[in-house]
């Protein structure tokens, strides 16, 4: 996978792109991330494809968005500008998370750019959690002169592996699986103290989404992916509800990513596909 930059009129976008042949499929990272989180999946379906994973905006190395408060729909846009960027006319979407929620809004607002959609980890909260995640799930990180925000912006990262959400530090809410290495909380660590001020805003426009009177409006060939050590996983029935005629998939996530890259080539490759 090699390091691009595209130029739009909104700013500089860094990708990494890989792999050759077929329709391109450009992968959607989640929030409080960017595009490496996705590498290890992406590099196994690089082998029969092409492969783009692009960083959102204030995200990764890519440019924040020229607004003060973006979005879905305003991602999804920058979206289709950095395929119109690059050249590319139709592709494969696969969106994780915040990823996801841009999926949805690219595909109703540019649906003939899009072939096949692959919608990994949706989930979705009452008004209460909606506002209490608002609040609290991704704050600003700012430095101040004793480098207190540090430890606090390490303390965020871990318990977001340990909790959910990760500010409900209590029994009830604890995740299930093993501590997180250091090295994981390390890489989440350095994404949001490098955009402490931008990562927070395609986090908060994804929790404002409507994903459940969205979801249902689209029409193309969409797979329903879950990792069973997804936080979300509980609410896979619900989206298959939302969403009749969808494909539906447990996947085993990040943990065998040669596995979940062949549960998504499948749906990729399967016929008839959206033309």
């Amino acid at each position: 996978m090699k390091r691009r930059f595209a130029d739009l009129d909104t700013g500089q976008v860094h990708y990494r792109e890989g792999g050759a042949g077929g329709t391109p499929l450009v992968m959607l990272h989640g929030g409080a991330a960017n595009g490496a989180s996705l590498l290890p999946i992406a590099r196994v379906l690089a082998a029969t494809r092409a492969i783009i994973v692009p960083d959102m905006p204030g995200c990764g190395d890519s440019d924040a968005l020229p607004i003060a408060r973006p979005e879905v729909e305003d991602i999804a846009d920058w979206l289709i500008a950095f395929l119109h960027a690059l050249g590319i006319e139709t592709c494969d979407l696969h969106g994780a998370h915040l990823g996801a929620r841009v999926a949805i809004e690219a595909a109703l607002r540019h649906p003939a750019r899009l072939r096949r959609i692959i919608l990994d980890g949706i989930g979705f909260y009452d008004e209460e959690a909606r506002q209490r995640m608002l609040g609290n799930v991704a704050p600003e990180i700012i430095p101040d002169p004793d480098g207190a925000y540090l430890a606090a912006a390490h303390a965020m990262c871990r318990d977001y592996h340990r909790y959910f959400p990760w500010f409900a530090r209590d029994p009830a809410h604890r995740r299930d699986g093993p501590e997180p290495s250091p090295a994981t909380v390390h890489a989440k660590l350095v994404e949001v103290i490098r955009n402490g001020t931008t990562y927070p805003l395609p986090y908060r426009a994804a929790l404002r989404h409507p994903t459940e009177q969205r979801l249902p409006l689209l029409t193309h060939p969409v797979l329903l992916a879950f990792a069973r050590t997804d936080n979300v996983f509980p609410q896979r029935a619900r989206a298959a509800a939302l969403l009749p005629a969808a494909t539906t998939a447990e996947t085993p996530g990040a943990a065998d990513p040669a596995g979940s890259a062949a549960i998504f080539a499948a749906f990729l490759d399967a016929e008839p596909a959206r033309t």
